[in-house]
C-alpha cells in the first residue's frame, strides 16, 4: 500500500476514535472503556496497515474454503471421469 493512503487510511481512522471515545465516555463514564475502544481501534488498524491484503479480499474473508472446494471438485471428476 502506498505511503499516501496509509496516511489517509490513519486520518479517517481518527474520526471513529474521536467520536467513538465521546460516546463511550458519555454512556460508561469509564476511562477503562474508552482506552479498551482505542486499544481494539490501533490494533485493527495496524493490522490493517501490516497486512491490508488479509482483510481487504471479501472473496477470502466471506467463504475462505470456495478455492479449495473447488480444487477438490476438479479433482474428484478428474479421478471419476478416467
Amino acid at each position: 500500500m502506498e505511503l499516501k493512503r496509509r496516511f489517509g487510511v490513519i486520518i479517517v481512522c481518527g474520526i471513529p476514535a474521536i467520536v467513538g471515545s465521546g460516546l463511550l465516555w458519555a454512556l460508561s463514564e469509564k476511562w477503562a472503556v474508552v482506552f479498551a475502544y482505542l486499544f481494539l481501534l490501533v490494533f485493527s488498524l495496524s493490522i490493517f496497515l501490516v497486512a491490508p491484503q488479509r482483510i481487504t479480499s471479501l472473496r477470502e474473508l466471506m467463504n475462505p474454503v470456495s478455492d479449495r472446494i473447488k480444487g477438490l471438485r476438479s479433482k474428484l471428476r478428474e479421478s471419476f471421469i478416467s
